[in-house]
This record gives C-alpha cells, structure tokens and sequence, in this order.
C-alpha cells in the first residue's frame, strides 16, 4: 500500500527520470561517437582548475604542441562529434517535434479539453498581475525569437549564409542577453514552492498563486536548468568568438560548450511544448486569462482550485 501510494505521487518524476535516462543511454551508446573518457576527465580537469585549452597531458613534442595550438588537443574527441550532430539535427530533429505533436494529437482526441461550466462570467478573480503579465508574454516572444533564430544556425548549411541568415545569427546572440534578466524574473515568479520554505509576504506577492503538480514543477526545473545552460553557455560562446589570440587557447572549451548549447535547446524545447499544450490547448480559457489576467471564478473553483485558494489566503492575511 505504501509502495502504491509512492509511486502515484511521484510516478511524474519516476517516469520522466526514466524517460531521459533511456533516451541518454541510447544516444551516448549507439548514436554518438564522442570520447567520452576524455571530456569527463577534461571537465574535471577544469573544475579543479586546469587551463580550459583542454591539454590534459603535456605535448611530448613540439609537432603535438603544435597540433595542441592550431586545432585545439586531441581533435578525433569532440570535434567530429560536432559536426556530426550539426548535420543529425537538421536532419532528423524535425522528427523529435513531429513525434511529440503526434502524442499531443492522440491526447487531445482520447481526452478533449477540459471546460469549466460558467454561469457567472462576471465574477471575475484577478490571477495575475500586470508585472505577471509583462514577463510571461516577454518571456513567450523572446523564446520564440530564440527558437527561429536557433533554427536558423541549426539548418546554416541548407540557408548556405548570406545577409538574411547573418542577421538571423546576430539577432539571436542579442536576444539572448536580453533574456536573461527575463530569465531570471520569470524563474523567481514562477518558483511556487519557495511558498512552502518561506512565509515573506513579499515573496508571496511576486511569485504566481497555486501550488505545482509534480509534471508543472518537472516543467519549471527543466526551465531554470536548461535556461541557465543556454545562457551560460551560450554568453561564452559569444564571448570567446574566435580571433588570432583566442582560437586556439579556447577551442576545445567551445566544443564542449556547444554540447551544453545544444542539449539545453532540445530538452527546454521539448517541455516547453508540453507546458503549452497542457496549458492552452488541453484547457479552454487559459489564454484569455494570460491576457487580460483575470478568470470566472467558476473556472478556478472547477480547474483550478489551488490558485483560487493561495488568493483568498493572501486576502484574507491582507484584511
């Protein structure tokens, strides 16, 4: 009975965990060729302080130290890899998106949308603020952004450069730093469990009312996570772009990089698109609530009664 009872409350987690664990273990397996030895033990050499030019163990000649410095160290590791990956996911990623739309087709014939039953429309609950608001539809349209201009670096060998995708590539590297402080609020307003480490009003007033189902907080983690992957990742590369000096004294932390890169994209893809789906398309009137910030209260009672009541406790400490 007890065994019962955990696995329904955590069977979100247990098979996510699951998920991600086959899927890693098939692609690390089978469909990938990198040396994996080497870049565990090159990023602990960096995290105990080694040079990030990904020299392990010294030259022992002076063609080897030249190799080290023109193309980076040991070349056969990460870099064929790259390449590899980079002409895998313009062709086959589709299908990733393709298979998870298939799933969310099958879901919405078996089960439809859910629909409150509203006799009283002008009861309105305010769910969100205007600051609410404001990050949520800037966090949508930089993502978005990030999306199309990602895609545009991803398919580069098929758009074959040119002005419209060198624009694209700048586009995206500026997007990205602006998302960054809409990252980090949206992160902090959507972080509903810290209501449960702490009793600060002020905390209670920014983050989003209601509590998380275990599949929302799987979504909110991978957001943060994978976020902050993008960023991190994606600001050093910006930064490290390459020129005399820098080529060679950083590209083999580059490679590594554009894994983080990569990886981060499709899992907060991937996500994102079931956050949405269950969302907007699986319940009717979600999206009207995010624009104007307010639900029927019937809505609330019916598909949302944990939101509903993290506000009347707010009122009724105000009061």
């Amino acid at each position: 009975m007890e065994n019962s009872s955990f696995f329904e409350k955590n069977k979100a987690y247990i098979f996510t965990l699951l998920g991600l664990g086959l899927v890693g273990f098939v692609f690390i397996n089978f469909l990938m060729i990198i040396d994996w030895e080497y870049l565990i033990k090159y990023t602990i050499h960096i995290i105990t302080g080694g040079n990030l030019d990904g020299v392990i163990t010294p030259p022992d000649s002076n063609y080897k130290a030249m190799v080290n410095a023109a193309f980076g160290p040991n070349y056969e590791a990460i870099a064929p890899e790259i390449i590899r990956a980079s002409n895998e996911r313009q062709l086959y990623i589709w299908w990733v998106f393709v298979a998870e739309i298939a799933i969310f087709c099958v879901m919405y014939t078996i089960s439809g949308r859910k629909e409150a039953v509203i006799k009283n429309p002008n009861d309105q609950v305010e769910v969100f603020s205007l600051f609410h608001r404001t990050i949520i539809w800037l966090n949508v349209f930089i993502v978005i952004t990030l999306i199309i201009t990602g895609f545009n670096i991803t398919w580069s060998l098929r758009s074959e450069g040119g002005y419209i995708p060198y624009i694209l590539r700048g586009t995206h590297e500026v997007t990205g730093l602006v998302w960054f402080p809409i990252w980090l609020l949206m992160s902090i307003i959507a972080f509903k469990d810290v209501k449960l480490l702490s009793k600060n009003s002020l905390l209670a007033k920014l983050v989003l009312p209601g509590q998380y189902k275990p599949m929302k907080r799987i979504i909110f983690i991978v957001f943060v996570a994978m976020g902050a992957g993008l960023l991190t990742s994606g600001f050093l590369i910006w930064f490290l772009h390459p020129d005399a000096y820098t080529h060679a004294q950083f590209i083999q932390f580059k490679r590594a990089l554009l894994y983080v890169h990569f990886g981060s994209s499709v899992l907060i893809m991937f996500f994102l698109m079931d956050f949405v789906y269950s969302a907007l398309v699986a319940v009717k009137g979600n999206l009207k609530g995010l624009i104007t910030g307010k639900y029927p209260r019937e809505h609330l009672e019916q598909l949302a009664p944990d939101v509903l009541a993290d506000i009347e406790n707010k009122k009724g400490k105000v009061a």
